[in-house]
């Protein structure tokens, strides 16, 4: 009696558990990358990693100079030359705002001879 029940249900049991290992292999394939992904993967990271590293050095050498510049303190003519520097710098500031001033009192004249103008029609 079980024997009928084996017979008829084998075809459809021999049919359909393939087909489920199958899909399950599928599925399970899809989970995890591949050894191409995670090959360029790793490329990409030690690529990022040599990147940073590079910047790392760049940023190690800055913090060095900075640190010899901030223990010794300055000297006479270091000081004069950065007053010399602020002063230059100073004197530009004044001659772009002299030539800003002009450009003011020029446009100002435009403006009273207009009006006078206006006025006078």
């Amino acid at each position: 009696m079980w024997m009928e029940y084996v017979r008829v249900i084998w075809p459809i049991a021999s049919t359909l558990t393939p087909l489920l290992i199958a899909t399950g292999l599928f599925w399970l394939r899809n989970q995890f990358a591949l050894k191409t992904e995670l090959a360029a993967l790793a490329t990409e990271v030690a690529r990022q990693n040599a990147v940073q590293d590079k910047e790392l050095a760049g940023h190690e050498t800055r913090i060095l100079i900075l640190e010899k510049e901030c223990a010794a303190p300055p000297t006479r003519n270091a000081l004069n030359d950065r007053l010399a520097q602020v002063s230059e710098r100073l004197g530009k500031v004044e001659r772009g705002v002299e030539g800003v001033v002009d450009q003011l009192g020029t446009q100002n004249e435009y403006l009273r001879a207009l009006l006078t103008e206006g006025v006078k029609r």
